[in-house]
């Protein structure tokens, strides 16, 4: 379990957002955030959407609150916002590396990156949610707008604790049948139980019109594999174990690592994924900036 100050970074958030999205979340879209696909009458109505705390009360459709005794609000041709999904990999490996309280470990990584996401394209009036892969109870949140909506991805991601395998290629199914097209989806995943090979949810997603970006999580140890003593290591995801001593696997080690995240690179490429490589104790911002901005060009 993870509270609110191991995942909520406001550096990480500023340096992300950049000048043009300065300022706490809104309730209401900052207009010029990225490109509208949408022309015409600016008050030409569009859809109803159900109430979520932060909407504007002055759009409720009282008629419909009349005859359904529930809330929704008119969304207008200019005020359709784009819907990004957070698709977290919250499988057994991502706890490696785990402190006091999950600090520290892959998941915690992802995590962090995934609630910067949300606060910066929240800001720019994106309406965002969250999946865990695999999906627990309270592990999905539909995409919403408003400032409420970023203390309810904090408190999904806070409460999940890594366990089992994440079957990312039926997430990325069942995402995008949930999504339906013209959305953005972030990708966060060690991959590890994929490999490149395997990267079909992400084609599938990009099949269907669906804007995916690709954010692989890895564990410093992971790359450089630093122990010096003889260990146990232990499979995550099953029950097998091994000891061995590191030193003399190391260098073949490092060169099969290597490959595998230059293969997750070259797949992404192919595919048309824009991709970033985030290790533990190095900055994400760069990366995942790049991975911003490339998304308020398009």
């Amino acid at each position: 379990m993870l509270d609110r100050s191991a995942l909520y970074d406001p550096d990480l958030i500023a340096r992300l957002a950049g000048p043009e999205l300065a300022g706490p979340p809104s309730p209401f879209p900052h207009r010029g955030g990225h490109r509208s696909r949408h022309r015409g009458a600016s008050l030409e109505f569009s859809e109803h959407n159900e109430y979520a705390p932060g909407d504007d009360l002055r759009h409720l459709d009282w008629k419909v609150l009349g005859k359904t005794d529930r809330l929704f609000v008119k969304r207008y041709e200019d005020e359709r916002l784009q819907r990004a999904l957070l698709l977290v990999d919250a499988s057994a490996s991502m706890g490696y590396g785990a402190a006091d309280r999950g600090v520290g470990s892959k998941y915690h990584l992802a995590a962090r990156v995934a609630v910067a996401l949300a606060a910066c394209l929240l800001r720019q009036g994106d309406a965002v949610g969250v999946r865990m892969a695999p999906v627990a109870p309270g592990g999905a949140l539909p995409p919403r707008s408003g400032g409420a909506q970023l203390d309810a991805v904090i408190e999904v991601l806070g409460g999940c604790r890594p366990d089992g395998a994440a079957d990312l290629t039926g997430a990325c199914r069942e995402t995008g049948e949930i999504l339906g097209g013209a959305a953005a989806v972030f990708v966060l995943s060690d991959l590890l139980d994929e490999g490149e090979e395997k990267l079909e949810g992400l084609r599938w997603l990009r099949a269907r019109g669906i804007a995916v970006r690709l954010i692989h999580v890895l564990h410093a140890d992971e790359v450089s594999l630093p122990f010096e003593n003889t260990s146990r290591f232990v499979d995550l995801e099953g029950a097998g174990s091994q000891v061995l001593d590191p030193v003399p696997l190391r260098r073949a080690y490092r060169e099969e690592i290597r490959a595998f995240v230059r293969g997750v690179a070259r797949t992404a490429g192919a595919l048309g994924v824009p991709h970033a490589l985030c290790t533990s104790g190095e900055d994400p911002a760069p990366a995942v900036g790049a991975l911003l901005r490339q998304m308020r060009r398009g």
